[in-house]
This record gives structure tokens, C-alpha cells and sequence, in this order.
């Protein structure tokens, strides 16, 4: 699986298994704000808030490693050359 579904599932098993340490997913759910079902979607590879999804890796002391990776990629896009916009034309006519 690639792409968004990829890392999505990928996010959620590192989720799952992190929080399963010291928690089950109703203390998770409570400390996050959301419901058990918002946790298990979350767990299961399937789109959730973004908001949920950045509070539960900072949660878990694992946001932190996503954040170097970003900040990286930022950089790049950043320093990119720009796209040029094109001029709008104020040449209308008035024959309407």
C-alpha cells in the first residue's frame, strides 16, 4: 500500500503499539479528547482529524521524531524557485 492509505496505516500500527505499552485505548481516547472509536479508526489506518492525529503522536513522545523529517522537507519547498503568475488581461470588451 502507498501513498496517503500507506502511511496512514503505517502511523496507526506505530500508534497502536506505542500506546499499548502503558494504556489501554479508553485512557488513550480520554486523553486525547475523542471517543474510543476516533482511537481505534486512528489504530487502524483510517483518516482522523488531523488535529487528533499530531496530539496522539505528542502523546505518545513520538511527534518529535516526525518533526526533523518536516522541517527538512519545509526547507526544500521554501527555496524552491517560484512559480511565475500569469498577468490577468484587463482587456475586456464591452459589447454585452
Amino acid at each position: 500500500m502507498n501513498g496517503a492509505d500507506g502511511f496512514l496505516k503505517t502511523v496507526g500500527e506505530l500508534i497502536k503499539r506505542q500506546r499499548s505499552l502503558t494504556m489501554d485505548q479508553q485512557d488513550f481516547a480520554k486523553r486525547l479528547g475523542c471517543g474510543v472509536n476516533t482511537v481505534y479508526r486512528m489504530e487502524n489506518g483510517h483518516s482522523v482529524n488531523s488535529l487528533t492525529l499530531f496530539t496522539a503522536l505528542e502523546l505518545l513522545g513520538l511527534l518529535e521524531h516526525f518533526t526533523p523529517v518536516l522541517d527538512d522537507q519545509y526547507a526544500r519547498v521554501a527555496n524552491a524557485p517560484k512559480r511565475k503568475r500569469r498577468k490577468i488581461s484587463e482587456d475586456f470588451s464591452n459589447d454585452f
